[in-house]
């Protein structure tokens, strides 16, 4: 729009044909024009013209009645005193632009109202043309689209609100997953080292179910976590070939300490007829079992728990089986029974307070069970103890699973490249404690820093292979760390190989820590087998070459052989080992002294690296008859 012309009626002004002889009508362009300018007047929209000098000079009656102005008040400059000012020079723009080209145009403004309220308005241009086909000027209609564009803004502020509060659950679940995997990374860590030392069998069953309910709770941690699994409320199932009545055993085996502590008995009945190995979701399905027979035995004060299996249905390659896990707890009332399964879906108020537990238990299994192809349903009476009934289909599988898969604490990865010089950076005295004793069992050498001015000062005086960052450390963090020393790497041809040793391990942070100028990502807790397959990865010269086989080295011959130096060490060694000392870690390098080339030495020196005390003295033993070698202290 631009300016007005004034004119003394509210009349529509003559056009260009209505210069006439006296005594004759008015042309026919003319009467039509008044004709439909008369039509347009009571239109229910605003309308306005233009003329060819690109001036307002004509409102319909919607217009005027709207902004509580004469036809003479709008004429000129007088309309611009209805638009907002913030609003002003882009109308402006917008219609002297498309007046120059004599296009159609929209726009959206605020005009105010005869209250004095501003109200949103569309408006929309279209350029028109006199019965001769030439350029008559512009028509505009405008329409009140306020009630959209408060819809419009409420829909932005909720979407800003939705991503606030999405960042800020983000943020909390970040600092979640950092609270919880940095005692988990301690327990994970003294499990590890613990399965490193000698065991009774029924020593390492306990590191064996500590390890295993660690990782299955790792599992659930990671899936809690994982906001983009959360929000689009599905969980992928990872299908394999699984052992049933393992599963069901680790999962008894996970309770038997609750249910010896309460005098209680728990006992999986599978029937003859179950297929041992189906293909399905592990994970998932101890997750469902342990949770319901974890609530059994948390309602359960006297008697026991029992965890049936039986074929419901066989299919062929698809068997269903019926899974029912019956107590004699405390049951629950045929009026509750119906919203147990809701989320955080108590009997009543009290049960909380008396046995804890939030109530989400069987809603998250209800949910895994329908994923799975399934259905679950419970029949209980009060006082009369509880069964949950599930059947959940599973296919067969041909695969021929081990007996018994190798045990986590026999399970001792492996170590076959050279021997690094690494730099430990975390503010937790235990991880830097942990994890320094797990590596330097691999031969490696560790030096610790408490936070990222010392990882600087210490990296300025001596040159690492790797350094294992910790992210979060007070005084300088371990991002700001990394990026000083990337920066004053710049141009020296000189790369420091900086691995990111966190508890932040959500979905996207690994490639997040990767552009950051890491060069690899372990989460906490640290899984000692994850840590040296990084380590391999971000070293490569530290990879075992196969395609070249090296020349063994032949032993020395006995002749060049120290024996009564040797004799003295192995003395000295021999005691600490049947001890179970650690200090028998500080003979390795003395023993390396005395004969630097003999394989079995090398044998026994990694053997007391990783603690494993009896193969140690079964080497000692070998040892002594190769080399004739008498202790004074019997193995």
């Amino acid at each position: 729009m631009a300016t007005k012309d004034s004119t003394p009626s509210s009349t529509p002004p003559p056009g260009r044909g209505s210069a006439g002889s006296k005594g004759q009508g008015p042309p026919l362009e003319q009467m039509l024009a008044d004709h439909y300018l008369k039509i347009l007047a009571q239109a229910p929209v605003l309308i306005w013209r233009a003329n060819t000098r690109a001036e307002c000079d004509w409102f319909n009656d919607t217009w005027l009645s709207f902004t509580g102005r004469t036809m003479e008040q709008e004429y000129g400059n007088g309309w611009a005193e209805g638009v907002h000012p913030e609003d002003l020079q882009r109308c402006v723009a917008i219609w002297l632009g498309a007046f120059d080209k004599r296009e159609s145009f929209e726009m959206e403004y605020r005009l105010r109202r005869h209250d004095g309220e501003y109200r949103w308005i569309l408006d929309i241009g279209r350029p028109m043309q006199a019965v001769d086909d030439s350029f008559a000027g512009y028509i505009g209609y405008c329409f009140d689209i306020t009630d959209r564009k408060k819809a419009e803004m409420e829909l932005v502020l909720a979407r800003e609100s939705a991503e606030a509060a999405n960042r800020a659950k983000s943020d909390f679940l970040a600092n979640m997953s950092h609270e919880i995997r940095t005692p988990m990374n301690s327990i994970m860590g003294m499990s590890q080292l613990l399965a490193f030392t000698e065991l009774t069998p029924e020593q390492q069953e306990y590191v064996d179910g500590i390890l295993a309910s660690s990782e299955g709770l790792l599992a659930i941690i990671n899936d809690i976590l994982d906001l983009s699994k959360v929000e689009a409320g599905k969980i992928d199932l990872e299908l394999h070939s699984f052992s049933i009545r393992r599963s069901i055993n680790e999962v008894v085996k996970a309770q038997m300490s609750a249910v010896v502590a309460k005098g209680l008995f728990l006992r999986p009945e599978i029937a003859g007829d179950v297929p041992d190995t189906l293909v399905g979701d592990q994970l998932r399905l101890k997750q469902v079992l342990l949770n319901i027979v974890g609530n059994a035995i948390k309602f359960t004060n006297e008697g026991g728990v029992t965890v049936s299996v039986t074929v419901r249905e066989d299919r062929g390659e698809v068997v269903d089986l019926e899974i029912t896990i019956t107590d004699s707890g405390v049951g629950i009332t045929a009026e509750a029974i119906d919203r147990i399964f809701s989320p955080f879906g108590q009997e009543d108020s009290s049960t909380t307070r008396k046995y804890g537990g939030t109530g989400l238990g069987l809603s998250i299994s209800s949910k895994l069970v329908e994923l799975m192809g399934g259905r679950i349903w419970a029949e209980s009476r009060k006082n009369a103890g509880s069964s949950f009934r599930m059947v959940i289909p599973f296919l067969r599988s041909e695969e021929q699973l081990a007996p018994r898969p190798p045990s986590r604490s026999e399970a001792r990865p492996l170590w076959e490249g050279k021997k690094l010089d690494i730099l430990l950076a975390d503010d937790q005295e235990a991880s830097r404690t942990i994890m320094s004793r797990l590596l330097e069992r691999f031969g490696h050498t560790l030096h610790t820093a408490a936070d990222g001015e010392e990882v600087l000062h210490k990296w300025r005086e001596r040159r690492y292979d790797v350094i294992l960052m910790d992210v979060e450390m007070p005084t300088m963090d371990g991002n700001e760390a990394m990026r000083r020393i990337r920066e004053l790497e710049l141009g020296s041809g000189r790369r420091t190989a900086i691995i990111a040793l966190t508890a932040h391990a959500l979905k996207n942070q690994q490639e997040m820590f990767l552009q950051l100028g890491y060069d690899g990502y372990v989460p906490k807790p640290v899984e000692l087998a994850s840590l040296l397959q990084e380590l391999k990865r971000c070293l490569p010269s530290c990879a075992v070459r196969q395609d070249v086989p090296s020349a063994p080295v032949p032993p020395p011959a006995v002749e060049s052989v120290d024996i009564d130096r040797l004799a003295d060490i192995l003395s000295s060694v021999v005691p600490l080992l049947q001890q179970r000392n650690m200090m028998v870690m500080d003979k390795v390098n003395t023993l390396a002294d005395a004969v630097p080339e003999f394989p079995m030495l090398s044998q026994l020196n990694q053997q007391i690296k990783q603690f494993d005390c009896t193969r140690a003295l079964q080497t000692v033993q070998r040892l002594c008859d190769e080399l004739n070698i008498r202790l004074d202290r019997p193995l």
